[in-house]
This record gives structure tokens, C-alpha cells and sequence, in this order.
């Protein structure tokens, strides 16, 4: 919490539970606050429109232009789970206009704690964050 008071690290918490019953939820409110109290901005994804983006990813790749579902499942090929989660935490904060360019570190893990950990860029023009490096992975250490 003392980065975020010094305003040294704007910090971040992505979660994906909007619109469920609260005892549906996975990411406690307790630590919202907490977190919320701390200077820490907490923001919760909307994926209402995630089976429209994939109908329209699936025509889009019949035609031949590139496809984030595509993306995705190479990242995963070559740095494991935790980095493609990277990518779509990174992708989430792009969609809900929260970062428009900007240099961000994602940290993604399971229940167990974070295990994985990449440098992105956000940039206006591009349409999905670009990796810039590895730091670590639930696959092991990769440089690009």
C-alpha cells in the first residue's frame, strides 16, 4: 500500500464480476474496500458483449484478419496460461478506457498467489497490447 500512497505506481486490481449476485461473486468486497481505502482503483470488466465479440471474431478470421482469439492461443503456446491472462487483463483495461497508451506490468496467478508477470504497451493504434517482456511465467523465465 505504500506505493500507491506516495503516488509513485498507479496500481490497478482488474476483476470480471459485474452484474452477478453478490454471493456469486468471486473477488471479495472486504478487500475492495480495502483496497479502495488504500488509494488502489478497483475495475470490475463488464463481458456483457464477450459472445458478440466472438461471433464477430470468427467471421472476421474467415476473411483473413487477425483474430484476438488467435492471439491469445499463441501467447499461451509460447509462455504459458499466465501470460495469456496478462494479455487479457491488459486488453480489459483498453476496452474499458481506463489506459489509452501506456506502459503496464500484469500480474496474473490462481488462488495460490501470482505466478506470472509481463511488461505491455498500449498504444491508441494498436488493437490488442503488445508484450514487451516476460518477467516471469507459470511456464518458467522467457526474454522476447
Amino acid at each position: 500500500f505504500e506505493l500507491a500512497k506516495g503516488e509513485k505506481l498507479n496500481i490497478i486490481v482488474v476483476t470480471h464480476d459485474e452484474g452477478k449476485p453478490a454471493e456469486e461473486r468471486r473477488f471479495n468486497e472486504d478487500i475492495r474496500r480495502k483496497l479502495l481505502a488504500n488509494n488502489i482503483t478497483v475495475y470490475t470488466h463488464n463481458q456483457s458483449f464477450i459472445f458478440l465479440r466472438k461471433v464477430i471474431n470468427k467471421l472476421f478470421g474467415r476473411f483473413g484478419f487477425p483474430r484476438w482469439y488467435g492471439h491469445l492461443r499463441k501467447a499461451k503456446e509460447q509462455y504459458g496460461s499466465g501470460i495469456k491472462v496478462c494479455y487479457i487483463i491488459t486488453q480489459m483495461l483498453i476496452e474499458g478506457k481506463v489506459l489509452r497508451d501506456a506502459r503496464v506490468v500484469a500480474i496474473a496467478g490462481s488462488k495460490s498467489g501470482a505466478d506470472s508477470c509481463g511488461i505491455f504497451s498500449i498504444k491508441p493504434g494498436n488493437k490488442w497490447p503488445v508484450l514487451e517482456e516476460v518477467i516471469i511465467s507459470n511456464q518458467g523465465r522467457f526474454s522476447i
